[in-house]
This record gives C-alpha cells, structure tokens and sequence, in this order.
C-alpha cells in the first residue's frame, strides 16, 4: 500500500489535529499533545509491505510526543526501527524516566525499539523518515542489533552515508516498484543497513556462544537450497553433538528446524511472487529451496501464510497487473 497525504485541503484549525491522526497510525501509537498554531502545513508519504512500513513526513512547529505502557500495550507486532532525520533536528529520550537521551541532526539516525518507553521533541520545522521493521527481520540478519538502539549514527559518509541515501531513493522510487518486487527491494535495504550496524564501533563484541550462534545462522542461509540441511549436517559441518546444536538457538524464540522451515518459506514465497519466475511451477520453486515432499510444502505454507502457494501467486501477480495499468499512459 502506498499513500501520499497532505493537510493543503483542510481548513487551518483542522491540520494539527488530522496530522497527529495520520502520524499516529504510520508510526505505531504515540501520546502527541496538542499545541497552539493557527495553521500546521504538513504532508506524509507512506508505503506499507507486509508488516515493513517506509514513511516520510513533515512538522511545521515545534511537536513532543511519547510511548509509554498504553500505547507500547496496543502494539500487535514488536518492531525494531530507524528513525532519520533529513531536515531541521530532533531529541530523542530513552527509557522510562527518559535517562538517555540524544540529538539528531540532519544526515542522523538512530534506532528505537517499540517494546520500550521513548519520547520525541522536534525543532521547528522536521524532515524525518523512518522505516518500520518487525524485530525478526534485523535480528536475523544481527543478532545483537538491539544494543545499538539510541544510539546516534553519523548517515554522511561509509556505509551509513550508503543506506541514508538509499532510504532517501526508496521513499521516491519504490511505489514505482512492481509489488510483487517491492520485498525483494527492501530485503535487500535491510542488508544494506545489517552492513552499515556491524560496523558500528559501541557493539559490544559478541560472546562465543554468540558467535557460534552467527555463524550457524550464516551457513543456514548459504545452504537453504539443500536438501539435505538438517541438525546433523549442521552438527557435521561445525563438528559440534546435535544437542549442542539445538542449545544454541535456545531463548531465541525458535528451534534450529524452526528456523530453516521458515527462511526456506520465506524465499519460496519471495519467489512465487516474482513475475520474472512466473513460469516455474509451484513444485519446481519448492524443490529448489529443499521441499522435497510437494504435499508437506503445502501444508507449510498456508501454516505459515495463510493461503495455498497458488493463491499467493495469483494474488501477487494479479497486484502487479494493477499497478501495470495504474501506471501506463
């Protein structure tokens, strides 16, 4: 889904008001007060894929705002996100008490988790895009992500200057996307930005245990393709007991099984989507990401998606139909 929203047909008295609406559901739930100003021009880009959402909006006057238990409690989804400043300056406010608190300036970034408290203070005019990710996306790619939330990131230069200039390019380009490519696009920004955080200097050096952790995670993802990849290949490779295996993915919230069903899913489903391999058939993509029994990649998939892999084709490629059309002269 793609908007573009703007407070240049309300009345005046009306735009603070309608704004804080929009900005609220974009965002997750926020506690904006209100503020006095006889006008509040304003506008917000959104895009929406999946649970991933890229905005882009505006303040004209000087904004606060909060997330403490009643909004982090109507949350359905836990989120680890980016929050960039582009133009003007914002305060950022960490923790309960508001304990640790920074500064971005624009060209700044940083990340804020949706499971805890933070509080906001814009300048008097704000430029600031985000990009919403739900958490598994970023701890899969780094595991100890969440040590860097409020944490400011320089974005002019390395490779956070990289993925602040590819974010500014995806809130201009992506709705020019095909949808059904659109998630192949973002995955790739969530590399992009997995490479511009591993490389910053405050995280901390992971433990042993940690980077074993990673490194198993590393091979699954080089071997999803093969058929054979299982604990005791794994067990094999790292000449490590299959318990032990098992014990590392412990408090992650999923089994070593668990996991490679799922990534294997994800990229049969990525796939699937894609109008370039709308000739291969269902089987043939599942084969090729280690399915090897057609009926139990049936019942997986619409476990984990809701709907057979036939109707998440003809879904994806009926969305890329309509846009086709929406944008042809």
């Amino acid at each position: 889904m793609s908007e573009h929203w703007s407070t240049v047909d309300l009345p005046p008295a009306a735009q603070f008001g309608a704004w804080r609406e929009v900005i609220v559901d974009a965002h997750l739930a926020w506690d904006i007060p209100g503020i006095r100003c006889e006008s509040f021009p304003a506008y917000m880009r959104q895009l929406r894929v999946g649970e991933l959402r890229i905005t882009d909006c505006t303040a004209s006057a000087r904004v606060k705002g909060s997330r403490r238990a009643p909004q982090i409690a109507r949350d359905d989804n836990t989120y680890l996100n980016v929050v960039m400043v582009a133009e003007g300056s914002e305060r950022l406010s960490f923790g309960p008490n508001g304990s640790s608190d920074i500064e971005l300036q624009a060209g700044m970034f940083t990340l804020w988790d949706s499971t805890q408290p933070m509080a906001f203070a814009t300048s008097d005019r704000l430029r600031q895009l985000s990009l919403i990710v739900p958490e598994a996306q970023l701890l899969r790619r780094i595991p100890r992500v969440r040590d860097l939330v409020g944490r400011p990131i320089d974005g002019h230069q390395g490779a956070a200057g990289l993925f602040v200039d590819h974010l500014m390019a995806l809130v201009h380009r992506l709705p020019q996307v095909t949808p059904s490519a659109r998630p192949t696009v973002l995955d790739s920004a969530l590399d992009l930005l997995a490479v511009c955080l591993g490389q910053h200097p405050a995280l901390p050096a992971p433990s042993l245990r940690l980077m074993l952790q990673e490194r198993v995670r590393a091979y699954i993802e080089e071997h999803l393709t093969d058929a054979a990849l299982d604990v005791a290949s794994i067990a094999g490779h790292f000449r490590m007991t299959e318990r032990n295996v098992h014990k590392l993915f412990e408090g992650s919230g999923e089994t070593v099984c668990g996991h490679i069903r799922a990534r294997r899913l994800a990229m049969c489903r990525r796939d699937l989507e894609s109008p370039l391999l709308a000739a291969r058939q269902v089987t043939e993509i599942a084969g090729h990401w280690g399915f090897d029994d057609p009926s139990q990649f049936s019942k997986c998939f619409r476990a984990a998606f809701g709907m057979s892999a036939s109707e998440c084709r003809r879904q994806a490629l009926s969305l890329a139909q309509e846009h086709q059309t929406s944008v042809s002269p």
